[in-house]
């Protein structure tokens, strides 16, 4: 007897399918539509695991913006306070400022790139270099700035099989 699910050859005694474990004899109605989900099969471990997407990339992703927009506005209020209050320091500060500014830019990256889920390497030294430079110059966001930035780090190593390149662990 063929199974009508997977279409195994069964002895005409059986029951249930030897291999899929379907009741013989039964048959099964397509659903109407296109609703039918495609199945993935995982290349480790032959079972279907269903192909999602969380909100993980995209929320690490945009803690960075924001981290890397309050550093960038901690620099700037650094620059111009350093130029109204300290003008002769203002110069020595300024390569700094630059160096710094570089780095926010990295951070702003490579949290475009998590919300694309696309570099997750990027991604991931930007939560890192993110952490350093919110808690020195984002004046709008502090500690509670730099421990968002642990919660990025978090997320997108959570996400990881989420980014291209990277195949699904288990």
């Amino acid at each position: 007897m063929k199974c009508s699910f997977c279409g195994a050859e069964n002895p005409e005694s059986a029951t249930d399918c030897s291999t899929c474990l379907r009741r013989l004899g039964t048959t099964m109605r397509a659903p109407k539509g296109n609703s039918r989900r495609i199945p993935e099969f995982h290349p480790r471990v032959q079972r279907m695991i269903p192909k999602t997407k969380t909100v993980l990339p995209v929320a690490a992703g945009g803690i960075l913006v924001l981290g890397a927009i309050a550093t960038i506005a901690g620099l700037w209020i650094a620059n111009v306070w350093i130029g109204k209050y300290n003008p002769e320091a203002s110069d020595s500060a300024a390569p700094v400022i630059l160096l710094f500014s570089g780095l926010a830019i990295f951070v702003l990256i490579g949290g475009c790139l998590a919300m694309l889920r696309r570099g997750w390497g990027i991604a991931l030294v930007a939560s890192i270099a993110s952490f350093f430079l919110v808690l020195m110059f984002g004046f709008l966001f502090g500690v509670v700035g730099a421990m968002l930035s642990v919660a990025a780090l978090i997320l997108l190593i959570q996400s990881r099989h989420e980014f291209e390149g990277h195949d699904r662990a288990d």
